[in-house]
Protein backbone atom coordinates (compact mmCIF):
# COMPACT_ATOMS: atom_id res chain seq x y z
CA UNK A 1 0.00 0.00 0.00
CA UNK A 2 1.37 3.37 -0.96
CA UNK A 3 0.50 6.53 0.82
CA UNK A 4 0.22 9.87 -0.83
CA UNK A 5 2.39 12.61 0.49
CA UNK A 6 0.56 15.82 1.09
CA UNK A 7 2.48 18.93 0.37
CA UNK A 8 1.94 21.88 2.63
CA UNK A 9 0.39 24.91 1.01
CA UNK A 10 2.72 27.92 0.82
CA UNK A 11 2.00 30.75 3.21
CA UNK A 12 -0.25 33.47 1.72
CA UNK A 13 2.53 36.04 2.16
CA UNK A 14 4.90 33.88 0.14
CA UNK A 15 2.32 33.45 -2.62
CA UNK A 16 1.82 37.22 -2.81
CA UNK A 17 5.58 37.93 -2.90
CA UNK A 18 6.01 35.32 -5.64
CA UNK A 19 3.20 36.92 -7.63
CA UNK A 20 4.66 40.40 -7.24
CA UNK A 21 8.08 39.24 -8.49
CA UNK A 22 6.52 37.41 -11.45
CA UNK A 23 4.28 40.39 -12.29
CA UNK A 24 7.16 42.89 -12.25
CA UNK A 25 9.34 40.55 -14.32
CA UNK A 26 6.64 40.12 -16.95
CA UNK A 27 5.78 43.83 -16.88
CA UNK A 28 9.41 44.55 -17.78
CA UNK A 29 9.35 41.80 -20.42
CA UNK A 30 12.20 39.90 -18.77
CA UNK A 31 12.67 36.17 -19.01
CA UNK A 32 13.34 34.23 -15.85
CA UNK A 33 16.86 33.66 -17.11
CA UNK A 34 17.48 37.37 -17.67
CA UNK A 35 16.19 38.33 -14.22
CA UNK A 36 18.10 35.51 -12.56
CA UNK A 37 21.30 36.63 -14.29
CA UNK A 38 20.74 40.26 -13.23
CA UNK A 39 20.05 39.17 -9.64
CA UNK A 40 22.97 36.70 -9.61
CA UNK A 41 20.84 33.69 -8.72
CA UNK A 42 20.24 30.43 -10.54
CA UNK A 43 17.27 30.45 -12.95
CA UNK A 44 15.87 27.29 -11.33
CA UNK A 45 15.96 29.03 -7.95
CA UNK A 46 14.02 31.98 -9.39
CA UNK A 47 11.49 29.56 -10.84
CA UNK A 48 11.01 27.97 -7.42
CA UNK A 49 10.59 31.43 -5.84
CA UNK A 50 8.02 32.50 -8.44
CA UNK A 51 6.03 29.31 -7.83
CA UNK A 52 6.23 29.92 -4.05
CA UNK A 53 8.07 26.63 -3.57
CA UNK A 54 11.04 28.39 -1.97
CA UNK A 55 11.07 31.10 0.67
CA UNK A 56 13.85 33.44 -0.47
CA UNK A 57 16.44 34.79 1.92
CA UNK A 58 16.46 38.50 2.57
CA UNK A 59 19.61 38.91 0.49
CA UNK A 60 17.89 37.23 -2.45
CA UNK A 61 14.87 39.53 -2.13
CA UNK A 62 17.25 42.52 -2.09
CA UNK A 63 18.98 41.26 -5.25
CA UNK A 64 15.68 40.65 -7.02
CA UNK A 65 14.30 44.06 -6.08
CA UNK A 66 17.49 45.73 -7.30
CA UNK A 67 17.42 43.78 -10.57
CA UNK A 68 13.77 44.78 -11.06
CA UNK A 69 14.56 48.44 -10.38
CA UNK A 70 12.40 48.73 -7.26
CA UNK A 71 13.12 49.00 -3.57
CA UNK A 72 12.45 46.09 -1.27
CA UNK A 73 9.71 48.19 0.30
CA UNK A 74 8.06 48.71 -3.10
CA UNK A 75 8.29 44.99 -3.82
CA UNK A 76 6.55 44.14 -0.55
CA UNK A 77 4.00 46.92 -1.10
CA UNK A 78 3.14 45.32 -4.44
CA UNK A 79 2.88 41.93 -2.79
CA UNK A 80 0.35 43.43 -0.37
CA UNK A 81 -1.58 45.06 -3.22
CA UNK A 82 -0.40 48.56 -2.39
CA UNK A 83 1.25 50.11 -5.42
CA UNK A 84 2.90 53.46 -5.03
CA UNK A 85 1.85 56.13 -7.49
CA UNK A 86 4.22 56.75 -10.38
CA UNK A 87 6.40 59.81 -9.90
Amino acid sequence: MTTRRRFAQPAPELLRLAGAIRHLRREQELSQEALAFAADIHPKHLSEIERANKDPRVTTVVRLADALGVTVSELYDRSEGRERPAA
